[in-house]
């Protein structure tokens, strides 16, 4: 699978290579799962104002969210096709903060995004509760593993003299 993780944000100073060993461990658990995984999946990390964007644009919704996904089929004769995450870092910032956990939320949102790219839904009750067991398993072993460590920290503002 090619891996390509964006930051397309400036408020929260992603650790690049940590945020693709996690997105990797999670396109792995759902290839574990029986499913096929993606030729290529993408990481877009963003903030409320390029998320909502994207929201706007491509879901006719409006406002910010925390993670949007996209899946797309295979090209005519390739056995996989791609999928998009667009991750809002500012959001997992604030509620990480609120939470306890930035690391953490950060991993949500990241595992809650390809768990909609692998086929899972949250539309209703029964659908939401079996999403949520995926994710916390996901992130349970992710955590053991060491995979939430330096995902992100606020950036510093450094005042002039």
């Amino acid at each position: 699978m090619n891996l390509h993780v964006q930051n397309c944000q400036r408020r929260v100073r992603p650790n690049l290579s940590r945020v693709a060993r996690l997105a990797r461990f999670f396109a792995d658990c759902v290839r574990r799962g029986g499913a096929s995984g993606w030729r290529t999946l993408s990481v877009v990390l963003t903030d409320d104002a390029g998320i909502a964007a994207t929201n706007r644009i491509y879901l006719d919704h409006d406002g910010a969210t925390d993670v949007i996904s996209f899946a797309l089929p295979p090209l005519p004769g390739a056995a996989l096709g791609e999928g998009e995450v667009h991750l809002n870092l500012q959001r997992a910032l604030e509620e990480g903060r609120a939470r306890g956990d930035v690391p953490g939320e950060v991993a949500l949102y990241l595992a809650h995004g390809i768990a909609h790219l692998a086929g899972g839904t949250d539309a209703t009750g029964p659908e939401r509760r079996a999403m949520r067991r995926t994710e916390r398993d996901w992130l349970g072993r992710a955590r053991r593993m060491g995979l939430l460590a330096d995902l992100a920290a606020e950036r510093v503002r450094r005042s002039r003299p």
